[in-house]
């Protein structure tokens, strides 16, 4: 006979309490969450005070490991007696991570067999496709620091998406280098840092090739440094350049452009057309890029004009580079 349903509703039975924890893992789980929930001051010291030891003794080893990372001078010198002799013309280095330097010092300049041919050093932060032209540059010589903080990085990644032929990388004691040949180089039919030498040049401020910092970066340009207050404006003139679709330029100021520096404008003049400009200020002083349309012209020599106009009297530096795409 099925017994009636209880009025007081349904009786439960508590569970028995837990056996206790040999282990004590328990115990200190409750003792550690009584002691930091809620926070207490006590609390947030010790936490602060574990940090503090952990970040101190990385640091420590950091230090005590980093010059067995870092390459010795014969794995500079070995490196650079690999690129003089398997470097040729449209070759350039690319360092990585972009802090080592050192190999401004240690690798040759210009192509042993055709001292002519300088042979490019590049430290961008980015190599990726629409980031950076690489004019007239064929192959890239990716010489990274595996060991070294930062390594090669997305550099090598990069690279490699623009390249079709990857030979490497070859380790030279703490030394890497991987050859990158380019799938699409881009070929200008010339520059302006290589026609500088049969450029007529007007004006006050001198012209040279140099490698100077422009947006915190190393750039390879014609650099005209205004020499003080008056200083008439620059005009660098190509007497036969032959053009194709455009001419590509960039333009930033050198030095320190903060406080009351003036702008700089550069004009581009075609047969003595003026067909763009760009202008640099305080306000912008880093790689500045410009093009300016030429397609419609026809693919003969022209003399081709470049104007590098300071609006003020302060002394200032100008960094500029142009070339003719085909």
């Amino acid at each position: 006979m099925t017994q009636p349903p209880d009025p007081r509703g349904p009786t439960y039975r508590l569970p028995e309490p837990p056996p206790p924890d040999p282990t004590g893992w328990y115990e200190l789980r409750r003792k550690a969450r009584a002691t930091l929930w809620p926070p207490r001051d006590i609390a947030w010291a010790a936490l602060l005070a574990v940090a503090v030891s952990a970040a101190g003794l990385y640091g420590l080893w950091f230090q005590a490991t980093l010059p067995g990372r870092l390459p010795s001078s014969t794995d500079w010198k070995a490196v650079a007696a690999v690129l003089a002799r398997d470097a040729r013309p449209g070759d350039a280095v690319a360092l990585a991570p972009p802090w080592a330097e050192r190999a401004r010092e240690v690798l040759p300049e210009r192509l042993p067999s055709r001292p002519e041919v300088p042979l490019p050093v590049l430290a961008y932060p980015s190599y990726a496709e629409g980031v950076e032209d690489l004019p007239g540059i064929s192959r890239v010589w990716l010489l990274s620091l595996p060991d070294a903080p930062g390594g090669a990085g997305s550099i090598a990644a990069q690279l490699a998406a623009r390249s079709s032929v990857v030979e490497g990388p070859v380790r030279i004691g703490r030394l890497a280098l991987t050859r990158n040949d380019l799938r699409a180089p881009l070929a200008p039919l010339w520059s302006l840092s290589d026609r500088l030498h049969s450029a007529s040049i007007e004006g006050s401020a001198p012209a040279a090739r140099e490698v100077r910092e422009v947006g915190f970066l190393p750039r390879s340009c014609v650099l005209a440094r205004f020499p003080g207050p008056g200083a008439e404006p620059l005009v660098l003139r190509l007497p036969a350049a032959p053009l194709g679709v455009a001419l590509r330029g960039h333009m930033g100021l050198v030095g320190d452009p903060s406080g009351g520096a003036p702008s700089v404008s550069v004009r581009v003049k075609v047969d003595g057309v003026e067909l763009g400009r760009a202008e640099a200020s305080a306000a912008r002083p880093a790689w500045i890029p410009f093009t300016v349309d030429t397609s419609r012209l026809p693919p003969t020599a022209h003399e081709v004009t470049v104007e590098i106009v300071p609006s003020g009297p302060l002394p200032l530096g100008v960094c500029l580079d142009l070339v003719a795409l085909p």
